[in-house]
């Protein structure tokens, strides 16, 4: 095999990588977005009643909170009447931990636009180094990245599926440097908000999705091998 050859093979397998990350990131920046998500998640655990709002100012809260997230809100001082009393929203604690989550969002966003870019420059290079070849250059990397990908998150479905609570934990662990994100359910309206069954439930809803994207691109990857090996 030559060099050329064994290039376009490596860039075809980073390639498919660069795209199931921009597609993952895609994604979960969807889903944590969708105001319709949370206004299901709302209806069926109940949160309004749980946290003494009305279910007008708890979606209004919501908006305001996605809003602050995404940058088209300078703050969360958010006033609402909870139990019977006007009062913050949201205490000290839970803002700060949010700034995070906000920078957390945009070093996300900014991930996904540096992978697309990236993407179009590797298979522009492809193309380049295969020509003819290019499509079954791409399929076979494309092929080849998605069943690592399918092996890797299928292991985090086992593990979700057995401790989700564990797994949440640990992934806050991670990605964050600071234990703000520890809140009390008792006092915090944020956690009160959004409890361990909204993650869940987020979770699941994020792995369903980012596998049907997964499969919408392998079905095609296969018929171009398939139809290869026929000839």
């Amino acid at each position: 095999m030559t060099v050329s050859k064994l290039a376009a093979w490596f860039i075809s397998i980073i390639s498919a990588a660069v795209l199931m990350v921009v597609l993952l990131l895609t994604v979960i920046e969807q889903s944590a977005m969708d105001l319709d998500f949370y206004q299901s998640e709302y209806a069926k655990l109940d949160t309004a009643k749980e946290i003494g709002m009305s279910e007008q100012e708890l979606q209004q809260t919501t908006v305001e909170l996605l809003a602050y997230i995404q940058g088209e809100r300078a703050d969360l001082n958010i006033r609402a009447v909870i139990n019977g009393q006007e009062r913050p929203v949201f205490n000290q604690k839970e803002m700060t931990h949010m700034v995070d989550v906000q920078r957390l969002y945009t070093v996300s966003q900014t991930v996904r636009n540096l992978g697309m870019a990236g993407l179009l420059l590797l298979l522009i290079l492809l193309r380049l180094l295969t020509r003819k070849e290019y499509w079954r250059f791409w399929a076979r990397g494309y092929l080849l990245g998605a069943a690592l990908f399918i092996c890797v998150f299928g292991i985090i479905g086992f593990v979700i599926s057995r401790d989700f609570l564990a797994f949440w934990n640990q992934f806050h662990a991670v990605i964050f440097t600071n234990d703000l994100w520890l809140l009390d359910p008792a006092t915090d309206i944020l956690i009160q908000m959004v409890p361990e069954q909204f993650f869940y439930d987020l979770v699941v809803r994020i792995l369903t999705l980012f596998a049907g994207a997964i499969i919408a691109f392998i079905i095609p990857a296969a018929g171009i091998m398939t139809r290869r090996s026929v000839k």
